[in-house]
């Protein structure tokens, strides 16, 4: 093609050529180093080099959260010897301008160091820890973000001890213990495994995954082949749906172990998730598969397809959506329904976990009060602490997913379903750089299926009307059988925590109550059996004995175990389905 420039058009040319180079001139060159000196000190020891500064003052920030475990932590609580320098070693003098952000003067200075230790002394999904023979943080709690350059590249070098593993999902380089990140949040969203454990390597669409295991030797080879084969089927399946996968590697890292705080279960990253599992001995892969399944789909729903309330996350403070409902509960259901396309689940098992979701929802009082959008902004007050009245909106999402596929499956034919809807989100939102409003959403559906869903959202997102189950799933010739049950009332919430349930809230005039539990108790055992291994389901109404650690002591506690009905939900086949609605069912459950 042959353009022709006019003299004013050349000068605007030459101008814009400038300003670019200008621009590509102020990107700072970033270099973090990691090193871990000692394991006993519990501490890593972080350098940042910045170079190429052109600006009086240069800002210098640390995050308060992680995103995806929604509680404010402050990680600048754990610096220790915060330190600037200049190029030629003089001590620059740094001046908190907010909790976690340092204003450093840099009026004639083209390079700065900073060094800190960080005290990692916590083992959970938000935090670091550096023990005995591993070491484990998320960039989240380490990395300043030099204000007004995110967008810059950076390096990350590692110094560990000899013989020790590492893993990373950062972008390799020529130095193994080297790394490159295209920007801040890439650097931050990465978490880093050192020490012993064990790898597994497996390939997806010809894409390198790894399976990391800690301890080393509690997850076996066998059970990890198992596991990688299933994870691998779940992975392929959800690739299918966006028409490939959108990185370079990826990496599962799995404790064998629990969490030594609230922030247990697993946490998705931009290319990897970190979850935590009972002891290698006692877990399987098909225990295990439902949490991967359910992480790995955030790889595009969160990570990539993200609320426009999220986009760009900001650090500093609580970062408050109504669409968590969506976030985390669309990615539950997909999570099931990408293990049932799998092979990993059954057709019966997908169905069942689809009725169950709505059973729990009509079970919970707090239906009547808080909608979807409600109990996603609130997720701040209580996330990793008991609320006194709330629900999920985990499960409120993951039944909002499975009507809405079936709608849009019936008001098209069977022509589209919600694969459709996160193609249009992917490629409309996300790879146009931005996050997604509840109107895009509704607007992408509705183009989808020419209907108007407007009335949907009011009624069951915004609103708290009871779905008429039986109407939708009758679109696929189901219909929603109820029946009643009893079920087991302990009166105490808690969370997986130093090696049993630590009960973070007992309700009054409960059996826990009445047993003598207490808030911080951790209940290791029932009845002789490990607490995660036992039955629970199945002690309604039963005397049980609880083992439980209290105040560095382990005690006995006889416990009455109570019983409440509960309505218990299934789909059933319609033998008298029509055509159109067996065309509907045959769309939602193909392989």
């Amino acid at each position: 093609m042959h353009i022709r420039l006019t003299s004013a058009s050349f000068c605007l040319f030459v101008l814009f050529l400038t300003s670019f180079a200008f621009a590509q001139s102020e990107e700072l060159d970033i270099a973090y180093t990691v090193a871990l000196h000692d394991t006993y000190s519990r501490q890593f020891h972080v350098t940042t080099e910045i170079k190429n500064i052109k600006q009086d003052r240069l800002e210098l920030a640390l995050p308060t959260w992680t995103p995806g475990w929604y509680v404010v932590e402050n990680y600048a609580k754990n610096l220790i010897r915060f330190d600037v320098t200049d190029g030629s070693g003089k001590r620059l003098q740094p001046l908190m301008t907010r909790k976690q952000t340092w204003s450093i003067p840099t009026r004639g200075l083209s390079q700065i160091k900073v060094t800190y230790s960080y005290r990692a002394a916590v083992l959970g999904l938000n935090q670091a820890k550096v023990g005995d023979d591993y070491a484990f943080f998320t960039g989240i709690q380490l990395f300043l973000e030099p204000l007004g350059h995110r967008n810059d590249p950076s390096t990350l070098k590692f110094q560990i001890p000899r013989g020790w593993k590492l893993m990373s999902p950062l972008k390799n380089t020529a130095d193994p213990m080297t790394y490159t990140a295209a920007d801040y949040d890439t650097l931050v969203d990465a978490p880093a495994m050192m020490g012993n454990f064990d790898i597994h390597e497996f390939s997806v669409d010809g894409k390198a995954h790894y399976f990391t295991a800690y301890p080393a030797g509690r997850f076996t080879a066998e059970k990890s082949k198992r596991f990688t084969e299933m994870l691998g089927a779940s992975i392929k399946a959800q690739g299918k749906i966006f028409g490939g996968l959108p990185y370079e590697k990826y990496i599962v890292y799995y404790f064998f172990q629990p969490s030594e705080s609230n922030a247990s279960g697993a946490l998705e990253h931009l290319n990897s998730f970190v979850a935590f599992a009972p002891s290698g001995e006692r877990s399987t892969p098909e225990q295990i598969i439902g949490t991967a399944s359910h992480e790995f789909f955030h790889v595009w729903n969160v990570k990539r397809i993200r609320p426009a309330e999220m986009w760009p996350y900001d650090y500093s403070r609580e970062n408050e959506s109504p669409s968590l409902w969506f976030s985390e509960g669309f990615t539950n259901y997909y999570g099931l329904l990408a293990n049932y396309r799998a092979g990993n689940l059954t057709r019966e098992q997908f169905l069942t976990s689809t009725a169950g979701a709505a059973s729990s929802i009509e079970n919970t009082e707090a239906r009547k009060f808080i909608p979807p959008v409600n109990s996603s902004v609130i997720t701040w007050v209580g996330y990793d602490s008991p609320q006194a009245f709330s629900i999920s909106y985990y499960a409120q999402g993951q039944n909002i997913a499975a009507l809405l596929d079936l709608s849009i499956r019936h008001d098209t034919n069977a022509a589209a379903g919600l694969d459709d809807v996160f193609r249009a989100l992917f490629n409309d939102n996300y790879k146009r750089g931005k996050g997604f409003t509840t109107d895009e959403l509704i607007a992408i559906i509705n183009r989808i299926t020419k209907k108007d869903y407007r009335g949907f959202f009011e009624r069951y997102v915004y609103g708290v009307d009871v779905p008429d189950y039986n109407g939708i799933f009758g679109f696929a010739g189901f219909k929603l059988e109820r029946k009643t049950q009893s079920t087991p009332d302990f009166g105490f919430s808690g969370r997986p925590r130093t090696g049993g349930l630590t009960l973070n809230d007992i309700e009054p005039q409960s059996p826990a109550s009445a047993a003598g539990l207490r808030a911080g108790d951790v209940i290791t055992k029932i009845d002789g059996e490990a607490i995660f291994s036992a039955n629970t389901g199945a002690l309604a109404g039963k005397e049980v004995k609880l083992a439980v650690l209290r105040g560095g002591s382990e005690i006995e506690l006889p416990m009455k175990v109570g019983s409440r009905d509960y309505q218990a939900f299934s789909l059933v086949e319609d033998a008298k389905a029509t055509p159109q609605q067996l065309r509907t069912r045959n769309a939602w459950l193909r392989r």
